[in-house]
């Protein structure tokens, strides 16, 4: 074998191994890291006006910035639901420290507050919307007396989120506690919701947030029958690949939280 073909040959062999070094140090979230637990943060309000609601299910547009800021310091990468359950069920890598954000009821403060920060940090999120209260209110707290009527997101404001990567899921048609109904209302809730965001958003709709967190055994079959791949609840906790799919539990992040405990909580 002459010398140039000697060189090509270890030419070769070195190209092949830098690039397989490269593969193999990129951070990962391996199939070994199966057992991990991948936190699911739950937001509603990011508004700094308090007649907007308490701090039960309001932060400050500030105090979200420091949250996220924290998050990209500490490595956190944000992914998708639909990244999360093909991880879970097709072995796909998500990248290292996977985290999802949520945000429930498609407050118009989302993308007034939340939208800007997401875009400064290159993180994406995911939006539950109530379908029939689009562009309007909060109609389901009309009862209540005490809470402010809330602009909820228009179309305009959801289809420019959604061409940055923001995902858009269902809260239902008219966010009823699913618990309270009888079957068949309850599938309509759920899978005409469904249809029609699919039809509006030109992509398909595969989870759903339970109004309130509310669900038991009845309802989850009926979200399962719709065609959902998974349904979030208001549990606290983190997942792994055994929890349940249709009662997939978040941490929720509120008025009431410091950075000390927020940090605890999403780290422990």
């Amino acid at each position: 074998m002459n010398l140039r073909k000697s060189l090509g040959i270890l030419l070769v062999v070195f190209v092949a191994g830098l690039a397989l070094s490269r593969v193999t140090d990129a951070p990962v979230f391996s199939a070994a890291s199966n057992k991990e637990k991948i936190p699911v943060l739950m937001y509603h309000k990011v508004s700094p006006y308090y007649y907007h609601g308490g701090p039960g299910l309001r932060i400050t547009p500030d105090f979200f910035e420091e949250q996220v800021r924290y998050l990209k310091e500490r490595g956190y990468h944000t992914v998708s639901l639909d990244q999360l359950i093909d991880f879970w069920d097709k072995k796909a890598a998500l990248p290292s420290k996977p985290i999802v954000l949520t945000f429930d009821d498609g407050y118009e403060d989302n993308y007034r507050f939340v939208f800007p920060i997401l875009k400064k940090y290159r993180y994406t999120a995911t939006i539950f919307l109530v379908y029939n209260d689009i562009g309007g209110y909060n109609a389901w707290d009309s009862k209540n007396n005490l809470v402010q009527r809330i602009r909820l997101l228009s179309w305009v404001e959801i289809r420019a989120m959604q061409k940055s990567g923001i995902s858009f899921q269902s809260h239902t048609l008219n966010h009823p506690d699913l618990t309270a109904l009888n079957p068949i209302d309850a599938e309509k809730e759920v899978r005409e919701s469904k249809a029609k965001l699919e039809k509006a958003l030109g992509k398909p709709v595969c989870f759903i947030a339970y109004p309130y967190g509310r669900r038991n055994p009845v309802v989850d079959d009926v979200v399962a029958k719709a065609g959902y791949k998974a349904a979030l609840t208001t549990i606290m906790g983190k997942n792994t690949i055994g929890t349940d799919r249709f009662i997939l539990r978040r941490l929720r992040v509120n008025g009431y939280l410091n950075m000390n405990r927020f940090k605890k909580m999403v780290e422990e």
